[in-house]
């Protein structure tokens, strides 16, 4: 993970809000096998009108973060892929089965961008409690990887905005200024709604 560089990855879990370890608890939600945007590994993502699992949109609840996905395609060989790669042929009458971390209280770290991906103006540690949107860019088909970041140009105290902004990073390497990462959770989720910031 590169610190206070334009270097988006999603959001990364790295703990509990009470504190204690995130044990990669997860849950399985399908996909529909022809659905055609693709999903990278850390990009928020929701459940859709149809009952199956999407990529977030900003300012809507979320279910969670996706972790990857597992399918047969149409030579009927099973995959387990970071990424669901836009509707990449699944066997008839087979599921897709995505793996997401649904938990509401888990906290993520993120890195900060504008809503053109630029730098923008950087939060400050006084927008702490404050809430966000992420900016969805889309990831690497090379690694999976995503590349959403949160949007600083969106940090506002309304209850509907997509992320909770807890605090700075502390690793060793990040600090406040431009691409700096923070944690945050997720604050729109479809499991408990969303909170009004500080």
């Amino acid at each position: 993970m590169s610190f206070n560089t334009n270097a988006p990855s999603g959001l990364v879990p790295v703990r509990k809000m009470d504190g204690s370890a995130w044990t990669a608890s997860e849950n399985k939600y399908q996909i529909v096998t022809t659905y055609n945007s693709a999903i990278y590994k850390y990009d928020p993502v929701t459940i859709g009108t149809s009952g199956y699992l999407e990529r977030g949109v900003a300012g809507s609840p979320l279910v969670g973060v996706f972790m990857g996905v597992k399918y047969i395609d149409t030579t009927g060989t099973p995959k387990f892929s970071p990424y669901w790669p836009a509707n990449p042929g699944v066997q008839t009458g087979s599921t897709v089965d995505a793996i997401v971390i649904d938990d509401p209280n888990v906290i993520f770290t993120i890195q900060e961008t504008n809503a053109a991906g630029a730098a923008g103006t950087p939060l400050a540690l006084a927008d702490r409690g404050l809430n966000a949107n992420f900016l969805y860019t889309a990831g690497s088909s090379a690694t999976g990887q995503s590349a959403v970041s949160l949007n600083n140009a969106s940090e506002a105290d309304t209850a509907t905005l997509n992320l909770k902004i807890i605090d700075l990073d502390p690793t060793p390497g990040n600090a406040v200024g431009n691409f700096a990462n923070w944690l945050v959770m997720i604050n729109a989720h479809l499991y408990r709604g969303g909170v009004l910031g500080i």
